[in-house]
């Protein structure tokens, strides 16, 4: 599937920096769905990209439907798809109310999209720094773990309730060890959907997970300083919302 992007992109008049941006996206489109053209791995994709800024979804989505539509012409997929794209919409984060996510802590045949969506929820984790971890930051004795960039790790105190979750984890080099290497992003938001479509919450994302911990917390008396040092934000801008 890659060696036709080259021709498609040969085909488009288009600036240096363009070729470059096509070539980027439609590389990615074609990692996320494993070179296979269905409607399954079409939504994968779209969900893939779901917590990027508007904008940059339009141009990707713009990027694939171009490269979809050459593809059906030139008879190298026998049907023709086209992804929509989303409304956008004033997120209305402060007015949002904690959802009752119980069903998380039910048994589920995506063990790994749960434990991504628990600590999510119950730590504020971003995904991306959820795939770094590696087992030697991860300390049960202590009831911590570490997390961030070398140099800049915050350590973290492990809820209760996730205790137990990442003790039986405790194998490899990384907490979702891909043969001693960490896991793609694609990876990662393809466990977490499969997870949240399984649970009945195919509408949340990575972000509204992350949104329901500070909600959590901000019920809880925590103040927007302390979620901001547990989230290793270095300003408030972003919770000021949360006031």
């Amino acid at each position: 599937m890659k060696e036709h992007i080259t021709s498609f992109i040969k085909e488009k008049d288009l600036s240096e920096n363009s070729q470059t941006a096509y070539s980027y996206d439609l590389d990615q489109f074609v990692d996320t769905v494993h070179g296979h053209i269905s409607d399954t791995n079409l939504r994968i994709y779209q969900a893939s990209i779901k917590d990027f800024k508007p904008a940059v979804q339009k141009r990707k989505l713009s990027a694939v439907n171009q490269f979809l539509f050459y593809l059906y012409q030139n008879h190298v997929i026998g049907e023709y798809h086209r992804l929509v794209l989303p409304k956008v919409t004033v997120a209305k984060s402060h007015d949002q109310e904690l959802l009752d996510l119980s069903l998380f802590w039910e048994g589920s045949e995506i063990r790994q999209g749960r434990l991504i969506a628990l600590l999510i929820v119950e730590m504020g984790l971003l995904p991306s720094e959820i795939l770094q971890l590696k087992i030697v930051d991860i300390e049960p004795d202590f009831q911590v773990l570490r997390v961030g960039k070398e140099g800049q790790k915050r350590v973290l105190r492990i809820p209760d309730s996730l205790l137990d979750e990442l003790t039986d984890s405790l194998t490899g080099t990384y907490l979702f060890d891909n043969n001693g290497k960490a896991y793609s992003r694609q990876w990662g938001f393809r466990q977490l959907e499969s997870f949240l479509i399984e649970k009945g919450f195919k509408d949340l994302s990575a972000q509204s997970l992350r949104e329901q911990y500070i909600l959590k917390q901000r019920e809880q008396g925590m103040d927007l300083f302390s979620i901001a040092r547990e989230l290793g934000l270095k300003t408030l801008v972003t919770l000021e919302k949360y006031k």
